[in-house]
Parts: C-alpha cells; sequence; structure tokens
C-alpha cells in the first residue's frame, strides 16, 4: 500500500468529552518526489522546419518552463537529461547521460529555462542534433537518478520520458528493448509524446505505449500538435497530471498503540506544519467539506485519503505532518 508519511512515536491524550485518546505520531513528512526528465531535444521537434519549430518545439518548451517554475511545483525535486547527447561519437552510449544537464534540483526553479536557452535552439540554426537514443538516455538517467542518497528511502522516484519520436539512430535501440530495460528497472516510467502536425501527419509515436505499460504507467501521454496555444496547454496538463500521479496523498493506516484498537468509527486526523498550528481534519466519505480526509474503502479501510484541497496544501508544503488519533469520537463533516 502507498504510503505518502510517516508515523512512529505514540503519546495519550484526552479530549473534551473525557476519552483517552491514543495518538501516534511522528516524522510525518511528505515522501519526497524525485523526477527525472529525459528531454529529446533532436532535430525533428523543431529544427529548420518552421511548422514543425512553431507548433511542437515552441509550446512544448514554454509549458516545461512553466512547470518547473510555478509554485505548485513546490516539494518537487526534478533533473532534466536533454538527449541526443551533443558529440556524435558518444551520444548512442549510456555514459553520455549519466550527468543531468539541470541536475536534482528542488522546484520551483528557472533552471530548466536556463539550460533550455543554453542550447541556442533557434529556426534555422545549425545546433539542432540528430538521432533518438532512446535507450542510451533511459539507462544513463535511471543511474543518474539511482545515485541519489541521503533520505531516498522515504521518497518517490520516476522517469518522464518526453519525446516526438520512436527510438532511432542507434544500433541496438529500438521500443522493444526500451520496454525491456524499463520494465527491468522496476521504476515507474512516464511517456510524453509529441505528435507530428496534422499538416505532416507521420507514424512517429508508434509503439510508445509498449515503453509507458513497461514502466508501470499503462499508456503513453500523447500531445497533439498544430494549434500552439493547445498545444501548451495541453502538455502543461499532461505533466501536472504526471505530479498528481507521482505525490500521493493516501497514507497507510499505522498500526495503533499497544493495547488499543483499530476502530474505523474511532480515528481522528490533525494536520500540521511548520507553516501553520495544528488543524483537526473533518472525516467525510464524499470529500464534500473543506479540510477533510476519507478512507480508501470505509467497509475495509487500509489508507487514510486526504481530500483535495488538503492534498493540494501538503503537497506543496515541505513539512506537512499528520497525527492520527485512535480511540475518540470522530470528528465529522456538519451535514
Amino acid at each position: 500500500m502507498p504510503s505518502g508519511l510517516d508515523f512512529g512515536v505514540s503519546d495519550e491524550r484526552t479530549n473534551e468529552i473525557g476519552v483517552v485518546c491514543a495518538a501516534q505520531s511522528a516524522a510525518s513528512e511528505l515522501r519526497h518526489v524525485y523526477l527525472a526528465f529525459a528531454f529529446d531535444v533532436s532535430a525533428s521537434m523543431g529544427g529548420n522546419n518552421e511548422l514543425r519549430y512553431n507548433t511542437k518545439w515552441v509550446p512544448v518548451v514554454a509549458a516545461a518552463e512553466a512547470f518547473f517554475a510555478e509554485p505548485e511545483s513546490a516539494a518537487i525535486s526534478a533533473s532534466v537529461t536533454f538527449f541526443p547527447d551533443a558529440d556524435q561519437s558518444t551520444r548512442c552510449t549510456d555514459a553520455a547521460y549519466l550527468v543531468p544537464d539541470v541536475p536534482q534540483t528542488l522546484l520551483p526553479t528557472t533552471a530548466f529555462a536556463t539550460a533550455i536557452a543554453g542550447l541556442n535552439y533557434t529556426l534555422g540554426s545549425n545546433t539542432w542534433r540528430s538521432s533518438t537514443p532512446t535507450l542510451a538516455a533511459f539507462n544513463g538517467t535511471l543511474a543518474s537518478l539511482s545515485s541519489i542518497t541521503g533520505g531516498a528511502q522515504n521518497s518517490t522516484r520516476a522517469i518522464v520520458m518526453v519525446t516526438d519520436g520512436v527510438p532511432a539512430g542507434c544500433t541496438n535501440n529500438d521500443v522493444q528493448l526500451v520496454a525491456d530495460a524499463v520494465r527491468n528497472s522496476g521504476i515507474k516510467t512516464f511517456v510524453v509524446g509529441v505528435a507530428d502536425p496534422p499538416q505532416e501527419p507521420g507514424d512517429n509515436l508508434l509503439n510508445l505505449n509498449a515503453i509507458a505499460l513497461a514502466g508501470g504507467t499503462e499508456q503513453a501521454f500523447i500531445v497533439a500538435t498544430g494549434d500552439p496555444a493547445r498545444t501548451e496547454a495541453d502538455f502543461k496538463a499532461v505533466i501536472d497530471n504526471i505530479r498528481g500521479i507521482a505525490v500521493s496523498c493516501n497514507i497507510e493506516i499505522p498500526l495503533p498503540p499497544t493495547g488499543t484498537a483499530f476502530i474505523p468509527e474511532q480515528v481522528n486526523v490533525t494536520y500540521g506544519s511548520e507553516r501553520a498550528s495544528d488543524r483537526p481534519l473533518t472525516y467525510d466519505a464524499d470529500c464534500a467539506s473543506a479540510g477533510s480526509w476519507r478512507y480508501d474503502d470505509p467497509l475495509s479501510p487500509a489508507t487514510i485519503v486526504l481530500c483535495d484541497d488538503t492534498c493540494a496544501q501538503a503537497k506543496s508544503d515541505l513539512s506537512a505532518r499528520l497525527t492520527v488519533e485512535f480511540g475518540c469520537e470522530r470528528r465529522g463533516a456538519p451535514r
């Protein structure tokens, strides 16, 4: 079961109606999220083709810059690795992608915008890179992500592959080999496919679903092009969706203190933070009220689920913590 917060030390308190409540709390930070982006910067994303440059490169970059810089991305760390590598002699090797172009950085940040500007990719420039060494880029990005230490045992890590084409340009580099590598890694992998504009239809995204399926994310997110404003909005929505999936607000119910039984109707949850005083949350199976929580399954609960507003607040607060109380009269939402 996914666990968004940790619990440990217990104590006891008496509530206002005289019932002794055994409270369990401690080290209750949200699981930190590390996203590693493998970002396709091959010439097919823009190059010397004005249509592709304006309908693919410009809106996709704008949306990515917004994601990395917006306050809603707080409490997430992200790295970016551009592929293919600029050096033609090394671009098909894993080693070319071991060091991200943007190292793991706590969001929000403008580091991505700075890095993408450093590529000096303009319409008609000679700086665009060729080939799509997806397997090498994945392997290098995976090794970089796996090297994270210090608190990583209480973290969620995932790779986000942004590409406008199937693997190409290197030997031993096809969709099936990439899917096998992704599956064997055991790392959650998201795939964002940037389609060719409708004026130049193609099958550039053929079989990317196989990579996403191997990465445990069911299918690739496909972003249509042709209308730059729509593409920017759609790409941004996809990345936001990935952020929401990666950051979990489902908290495994901790074991109650010794001598205390778990009775679903006698559990309370309190939200706390370094930013604000503790505040009690109310139980609301429908999540219709503000500041509430619910069980994943009211009949056979296994996890506590923070409702949308509380979840959004917790995701943006590195110091978020919860206290779970057992044996108390439950605070229910007013009806």
